[in-house]
């Protein structure tokens, strides 16, 4: 060998971990959640009823972009909505 020392039991060197770190909370944080919930779910049922409005009293057939559109952009914003409530933070 060169002239370097091996490390006392014969392994390689030990290398230090990283130290645990302290999350900060954030003030408002769960605020913000609530509102993001709050607004998601305001859009969720505004589409929804913007999409049966469209479908049974203005009559558009179910394949009609009018009722199309506002029916996948809720489901968009429920499994947003879903996301956010799941959310571990």
């Amino acid at each position: 060998m060169s002239g370097e020392k091996a490390p006392e039991g014969g392994g390689l060197p030990r290398v230090k971990g990283r130290l645990p770190f302290e999350t900060k909370a954030t003030p408002g944080k769960a605020a913000a959640k609530q509102g993001a919930l709050l607004l998601y779910g305001l859009i969720t049922a505004g589409l929804i009823g913007l999409a049966l409005y469209n479908a049974f009293v203005e009559g558009l057939p179910l394949a009609s972009p009018w009722v199309l559109a506002p029916a996948i952009a809720s489901a968009w914003f429920a499994l947003r909505l879903f996301m956010i409530r799941g959310s571990r933070g």
